[in-house]
């Protein structure tokens, strides 16, 4: 994820994939939604907290993000093990940036509200993910201090041909303006769109 403005690496996602017994790999498309049918999403979250956990300490410049299921964004022992990390190691909190999906805030507001407080007391940032795609309301946004927020690539998308998306993002930019949190817009594939997105205001 790059700086609008300077073009410099602003920080990293972290993407888990599962390598097979016979060498090929699944992006977490193929694997994820078959984890939560079968209740092993939690396990899923803690080996990806682990690995990126790991790469922060052998990187010490390295700044990441990490996506957390909604099952997970209420259990304890997840959010335990993320405040040993940050208790045990200072830097390890202002480089790390956890991304809630648009999903887990809709279902549960007040989990929601509790997850993100908790974080934030022990110093890590809060990223709404893949914003537009879900059921967002203006009084979630409200209720919930996210720092970023990242709009879904969907509307990223032919930019130039496309007057309902170039509205879309214009007003989801000036909507995380509002509450002043920043932007990242996904699926970004050439300059010119990029340079459209810097005008608008996109971080």
């Amino acid at each position: 994820v790059v700086d609008a403005t300077t073009h410099k690496l602003d920080f990293f996602e972290a993407l888990i994939r599962l390598e097979c017994e016979d060498g090929t790999v699944l992006s977490a498309g193929g694997f994820v939604s078959i984890a939560e049918k079968l209740g092993l999403i939690r396990l899923v979250d803690h080996y990806a907290l682990d690995l990126a956990l790991a790469t922060l300490r052998e990187y010490p410049a390295a700044k990441l993000s990490l996506n957390v299921s909604n099952e997970t964004a209420c259990d304890p022992e997840w959010l335990s093990k993320i405040a040993i990390a940050a208790t045990a190691q200072a830097d390890i909190p202002p480089r790390l940036i956890v991304e809630i999906t648009e999903s887990h805030a809709a279902e549960s507001l007040n989990e929601a509200r509790r997850f993100i407080a908790s974080l934030h007391d022990l110093g890590f940032k809060v990223a709404l993910d893949d914003f537009g795609a879900g059921f967002t309301s203006f009084r979630n946004l409200k209720e919930l201090a996210f720092d970023i927020i990242k709009i879904d690539g969907y509307f990223a998308v032919d930019l130039d041909a496309n007057p309902q998306n170039r509205g879309f993002i214009k007003s989801l930019v000036d909507l995380a303006d509002l509450f002043k949190a920043r932007t990242v817009v996904e699926w970004v594939e050439d300059e010119a769109s990029a340079e459209q997105l810097r005008e608008w205001g996109v971080d």
